[in-house]
């Protein structure tokens, strides 16, 4: 294989010369090429600095934009605030504070209604209100209305309030309670606070309307005006369910005052609101039978349970006209061995005065109580016994035969004559002679034998009720 021939080139740089007026000659003071081309990279980098300059930041460039135009940002707020600002202070915030009106609760937590006088009464009342923020409220009038029958249908303005109770300068700043202190109220209407009355006594909750017009409410240095629209509800007497008595005893013969009747009721209070009553007074009833009068002085309902004496007169001279209309009210009540009797309003009286309004529901409401059969005979037949002489003779203190009460009590003391002319006749079994000569012996054997019969009974009666009671 052949060889080629290796060539060799060698390169002689010139240095560059220039051309002069006596010819060419070399670059001044000798200029080395290295020299010439960092001449060449300084120039270069200068043309570079001037053409493209280094870019500013956002904020840099933000800070420029508001140095240059920051009076039409400040014409912009000055504009949307006058705007603004009366939208929040004459929409905005009014409307929060009615909306916070309109969720209050206003819970009745207490109170007390006393019955002074037919046109007016004491008031006073516990509640609460809750707002977000601390604000003050004046004292204002709150107008209490029956509801309409319609809530779609507003009349309570037609028919106005039937109490006004004055409320005090309130501070509220979160859960508030309120106290509305005792004050006298007057009455105005008295339609319309009988209906309501009616409605308390009957239901375990009532509703009650309440209304208070330019209500002032200052939030700081603002001042706000809104009307409060609410019905609230408050626990009433739920019919006095429960009512009852607890002890009576009957007084054979009568007192001198006339009263043969007294004892211990319970009446509950399933409400939270006090009833000053005053002096009431109740029809004892039996079906459509009056049977008696029952008298409460001075009585003040609180709520929970409540025991007050009572005195009164029983009408034993109706029980044997009306038997059989009295039976036949009682035909279910005497199957479960009770007697079932009805309190019926009859007046109410305080401070010497009738109170309508408190009569206009009480006189038509018709309270249950239950007593026992055994109960009422026991209590009867202690009367009739305890007035005995305790030598056996079944004569009273005063000297009137025990069966002459019986008789005076019952109406009816001609029956009860004939029964003991029967049975002093007859049970001699001779003849008219042999009874006459006899009958002072016949009659005073058989009034020890009823006695000691009476006795007898009284003893069962009570020795059944102790063993219900185990």
């Amino acid at each position: 294989m052949a060889t080629q021939p290796t060539t060799t080139t060698t390169t002689t740089t010139t240095p560059p010369t220039t051309t002069g007026p006596q010819g060419p000659v070399a670059n001044a003071a000798g200029t080395r090429p290295e020299n010439v081309l960092d001449d060449a990279s300084s120039l270069n980098d200068g043309v570079h600095e001037k053409g493209a300059p280094v870019g500013l930041s956002k904020r840099e460039k933000a800070k420029q934009h508001f140095r240059r135009f920051w009076w039409a940002y400040v014409l912009a707020l000055v504009i949307f605030l006058a705007i603004f600002l009366p939208i929040l202070f004459k929409v905005i915030i009014p409307a929060i504070i009615r909306n916070v009106v309109k969720d209050q609760e206003l819970p009745v937590r207490g109170g007390a209604l006393n019955f002074t006088a037919p046109t007016h009464l004491n008031m006073s009342m516990d509640t609460m209100l809750d707002t977000p923020l601390g604000v003050k409220i004046d004292s204002v009038p709150l107008n209490l209305y029956q509801p309409p029958a319609d809530p779609e249908h507003d009349d309570t303005d037609v028919k106005g309030p039937f109490l006004r109770l004055q409320m005090p300068d309130q501070h509220v700043n979160g859960e508030t309670k309120i106290h509305a202190p005792e004050q006298v109220v007057q009455v105005l209407n008295q339609t319309q606070i009988t209906a309501w009355f009616n409605e308390f006594f009957d239901k375990e909750l009532v509703d009650l309307h309440i209304k208070a017009n330019d209500m002032s409410v200052h939030l700081g240095a603002l001042d706000y005006k809104v009307d409060m629209d609410k019905t609230v509800k408050v626990p009433g007497l739920n019919y006095l369910k429960g009512f009852g008595v607890i002890d009576m005893k009957f007084s054979i013969p009568a007192e001198p005052s006339g009263r043969n009747l007294r004892g211990h009721l319970l009446i509950p209070n399933a409400g939270v609101i006090a009833l000053g009553m005053g002096n009431v007074s109740f029809n004892i009833m039996a079906g459509d039978v009056n049977l008696g009068l029952v008298r409460l002085y001075d009585f003040d309902l609180r709520p929970g349970n409540n025991t007050p004496a009572f005195d009164g007169e029983f009408y034993f001279d109706q029980l044997i006209p009306n038997l059989p209309a009295i039976l036949d009210s009682q035909r279910s009540a005497l199957a479960e061995g009770v007697v079932e009797l009805h309190a019926k309003g009859n007046s109410t009286i305080n401070y010497g005065r009738h109170i309508p309004y408190i009569e206009g529901v009480l006189n038509i409401k018709r309270v249950p109580m239950r007593i026992p059969v055994t109960t009422l005979l026991v209590d009867l037949m202690e009367a009739l016994v305890s007035h005995g002489d305790g030598n056996g003779n079944g004569t009273s203190s005063q000297g009137v035969p025990l069966l002459d009460h019986l008789g005076d009590v019952l109406g009816n003391r001609t029956l009860f004559e004939q029964m003991l002319s029967h049975w002093d006749s007859t049970g001699g079994g001779g003849d008219d002679a042999k009874g006459s000569a006899s009958g002072g012996k016949k009659s005073s054997s058989l009034t020890r034998s009823v006695r000691r019969s009476m006795h007898t009974n009284i003893l069962k009666l009570g020795l059944r009720r102790l063993r219900s009671k185990f």
